[in-house]
């Protein structure tokens, strides 16, 4: 014979083996647990799958989110640097262009200084020609370094700095009163001095001195090329470089760190539904057999 006890199980009379209790709470309670885990499991999967990401807020890796978060404050410090870099770069590359024209200037104004100092057969008014070129090109090199410009800054002006973290470098003046200053006999002459009328003209003034002014100017020019190259070369591209592979490793790093590794995820995903469907099952079954010992006890 069989008795219901004070705690509402079903109890042999006999003091026999216990059976299943009326309620089931435990098993019940025990199920619906395991539906609530693998529910945000298979939610946590599918959040991660979807965002890319395998930490969406600091409960996922709180300690893989303060890594995360230092790689991440260090990289943008290294992506400024390589902007600023870049920047560096272009202002350095659009100050040597213009100093290329230039130089192409001084190379022609050569060429008429040595064709203006072979004064035999040459008339007055082939002179006048030869200095009107000359005009011209010395006019070109003032256009050049009034209108050689980044961003609207002046660069070939004598003002202008390219500067970096590590570095700086000063742009020359290449305005015709500025470039190959050459003193002879205690007086200082320029490429200014070539236009007409001026001392070093190729009708009436010293062309030989005017040769020495041109030779000084392309020294000068040639020399500021080579520097802005070797600041180029050396403080922009061998900073840059490092900088760049530093990117690439912190991001690589910091991927490792944050980002979803799918096919894991998709993996644990499918676990998950699996086991989701395992534990909803088990629990429709609990919830069966308390109504079949309900209807047997009736």
């Amino acid at each position: 014979m069989r008795c219901f006890t004070c705690d509402g199980v079903l109890r042999p009379s006999n003091g026999g083996l216990d059976v299943i209790s009326i309620g089931g709470e435990s098993i019940l309670m025990a199920a619906r647990r395991m539906i609530n885990i693998n529910t945000r499991l298979l939610f946590s999967s599918l959040e991660r799958l979807s965002t890319g990401q395998r930490i969406n807020r600091g409960s996922d890796d709180p300690a893989g989110l303060i890594a995360s978060e230092n790689l991440r404050a260090m990289l943008a410090g290294l992506e400024a640097e390589a902007r600023a870099l870049g920047r560096s770069d272009h202002v350095a590359a659009v100050a040597e262009g213009g100093l290329v024209g230039t130089s192409d200037m001084l190379i022609e104004a050569n060429g008429l200084a040595i064709t203006a100092a072979n004064t035999a057969g040459l008339s007055e008014g082939e002179k006048q020609a030869i200095q009107g070129q000359l005009d011209l090109m010395l006019a070109a090199i003032d256009s050049t370094a009034s209108n050689t410009s980044f961003n609207g800054d002046p660069l070939l002006d004598g003002t202008a700095t390219i500067t970096t973290a590590n570095a700086s470098l000063s742009l020359p003046d290449a305005a015709t009163s500025s470039l190959g200053e050459t003193v002879v006999d205690g007086v200082s002459y320029t490429l200014a001095d070539l236009k007409s009328g001026g001392s070093l003209n190729f009708v009436d003034g010293d062309i030989g001195i005017a040769q020495q002014v041109i030779q000084n100017s392309l020294t000068e020019v040639s020399t500021a090329r080579a520097a802005i190259g070797s600041f180029q070369k050396y403080s922009i591209g061998s900073r840059l470089s490092t900088v760049e592979t530093s990117i690439e490793s912190l991001s690589a790093a910091n991927s490792l760190i944050r980002d979803t590794n799918f096919a894991f995820e998709t993996a644990l995903l499918n676990r998950s539904m699996v086991l989701q469907q395992s534990s909803m099952l088990a629990f429709g079954m609990i919830l069966g057999n308390q109504s079949s010992i309900l209807q047997l006890l009736g």
